[in-house]
């Protein structure tokens, strides 16, 4: 929802504008998107969108070089997913793109997903941020560009959404995000798959939280996610269990 539609909601009524708000996406305080709509349409089904993100910093390139880690390209992920013939969103660091180009445009090209954008090498634009590293307010708008370029030349693909990493942002980096042209959301359900070595327990936490209209995010990077694809067959047979329909970012918020 835009700021302008938020102010024509401020010209209806109490009841009208509550009706309203829950058929639609829901913006936190900075104008962030963190979930879909609530409340279901007549016939209409639950519907969740599972996210996953694409991380790379200049650590985790560190790493693959050394060799301490193998891969950052979680291949089970997409496996699980093709093998349950399920939707799912994207969200790309430019540097993973750069890194793994044949995924990325892999990604891209597949009929069931759709690219999203998730910054340059991962800062956390407002700090602390979960130890990830700062950045200049000077630098973000170019960051936000050089993330959008990669990203295009690995998979002909322009982003609609953003994902600030970490959550971390403040209403002026939201305004920067606008102004390239994209629209930020984040998320209500965290997996839990980050470090976690227990699919179990990602499995729980799923599960446990989500709600009809919910945004799930997870990761595709392995390396520090290892057990995502471990976990995702148990994600996806009990949110169907549940009664929930999987669909793309897209397809949650009525985009086309």
């Amino acid at each position: 929802m835009t700021r302008a539609a938020l102010l024509a909601l401020l010209l209806l009524s109490s009841a009208q504008a509550a009706a309203l708000i829950h058929l639609r996406p829901s913006l936190n305080a900075a104008g962030i998107i963190t979930h879909g709509p609530r409340t279901l349409k007549a016939g209409q089904p639950k519907q969740v969108a599972l996210t996953f993100d694409a991380d790379m910093t200049l650590g985790m390139e560190s790493e693959l070089r050394s060799g301490k880690v193998r891969s950052f390209d979680n291949e089970a992920v997409v496996q699980a997913l093709e093998a349950a013939n399920v939707p799912a969103t994207f969200f790309l660091t430019g540097m993973w793109a750069q890194v793994y180009p044949a995924s990325a445009l892999a990604l891209a090209k597949h009929p069931s997903f759709e690219i999203e954008d998730h910054s340059y090498d991962h800062p956390g634009f407002s700090q602390p941020c979960y130890g990830l590293a700062s950045i200049a307010d000077a630098q973000k708008s170019a960051d936000i560009g050089r993330s959008q370029r990669a990203i295009q030349t690995a998979t002909g693909t322009k982003p609609q959404y953003f994902r600030f990493p970490g959550g971390c942002a403040s209403e002026s980096d939201v305004q920067k995000v606008e102004a390239a042209g994209l629209t930020v959301v984040h998320w209500d359900v965290i997996g839990g798959d980050a470090n976690q070595k227990s699919p179990a327990v990602i499995v729980s936490d799923v599960l446990s939280r989500v709600k009809s209209g919910s945004i799930v995010v997870l990761h595709v990077s392995g390396g520090h996610a290892p057990e995502t694809g471990v976990a995702l067959p148990a994600i996806i047979k009990g949110l169907r269990a549940e009664g929930y329909q999987l669909v793309t970012l897209k397809t949650l918020l009525g985009q086309p």
